[in-house]
Formats: structure tokens, C-alpha cells, sequence
């Protein structure tokens, strides 16, 4: 009898055994299924992104690359072009060093005062930096100007500054 007791418990334990193999198959295989939907869907939607045409950012329309009229305005005072956006840039960072901050920034910073840190060229007469103090930021738009000898001139034309606490 005892026998029979062992028996019918290895018996039991077996089915029971069986049943969550059979179970957890289930699950994986359909959880694969459902993977390799998504990664078909995946793989269709980025055959559509691949035929999309981006319009230009308004990044790319504001800078020197798309502006035929600033190419050759820079063409008839025999300026190259690619070296004009790295002179613009330097001229700034060397203003960085100037005790209090930079001048082209109006407002004074706290500690360091303000740092102009990067500028975009919007066209042949204007650019756009960003600057800041560590603590506050905003950005300024300078007029700049080469004169007959191509020596640069800056003006700050108008300045943003963020509120920190919005």
C-alpha cells in the first residue's frame, strides 16, 4: 500500500511537472511571436523614415551654408567663407577672458561674470550666442562687420536673459 502511495505521488508530481513545461512553452513561443511582430513593424517603419524627405531645420536655414546672398557678399570682400564662422567664434572666446565676463553680454554675472559659449551664424551681418555665468544663461544677438581692411567689429544688438526659477 505504502508502494502504491509512492507511486501515484511520482505519478503526480510528473503530470504536474509536464503541465508547467507545456505552460512555459507556450509562453515563450508566443512572446516570440509577438518579438518578431514588433521587429517587422520596426523594420517597416524604418524603410518609411529611410523615404522621407526632412525639411531643412530651421537650424540649417539660419546659417551660412544655405545663404547664397551672405556667400557672395563674403566673395566680393574676398573672405573665405569656411574660415569665417572659427574667426567669429574665437574672436568671442578671446572676449571670454576680459575681467568681469564678456562684453558683448549687458548684463553682469555673478562670480566669473558671463561666458559666451557656443554662436550660430545667421547670415553675412548677424550671429547668435549663448552664454552664461555657471548659475544664469541667455543668449545675445551681435551685429558683426568687416571693414575695408577685413578687420572685425562687434556690436551686441539685443540680450536674453533666462529666469532660473521658472
Amino acid at each position: 500500500m505504502k508502494r502504491n502511495i509512492y507511486l501515484y505521488l511520482f505519478i503526480f508530481a510528473s503530470l504536474i511537472a509536464l503541465m508547467l513545461y507545456v505552460n512555459g512553452r507556450n509562453i515563450q513561443e508566443s512572446q516570440d511571436r509577438a518579438y518578431r511582430t514588433l521587429e517587422q513593424k520596426l523594420e517597416v517603419t524604418e524603410a518609411k523614415l529611410d523615404n522621407v524627405s526632412i525639411p531643412a531645420s530651421s537650424n540649417s536655414l539660419f546659417s551660412l551654408d544655405n545663404n547664397e546672398e551672405a556667400y557672395n557678399y563674403f566673395a566680393s570682400t574676398g573672405l573665405d567663407v569656411d574660415k569665417i564662422e572659427p574667426l567669429l567664434f574665437d574672436y568671442l572666446l578671446e572676449k571670454n577672458i576680459i575681467e568681469g565676463g564678456n562684453p558683448m553680454v549687458d548684463y553682469v554675472g555673478e562670480g566669473r561674470g558671463f561666458q559666451i559659449n557656443d554662436i550660430q551664424v545667421l547670415n553675412h551681418k548677424w550671429l547668435i550666442a549663448n552664454f552664461t555665468d555657471n548659475e544664469t544663461w541667455g543668449e545675445v544677438l551681435i551685429q558683426y562687420n568687416f571693414d575695408a581692411n577685413n578687420k572685425l567689429s562687434m556690436q551686441s544688438l539685443k540680450t536674453l536673459l533666462y529666469n532660473k526659477y521658472r
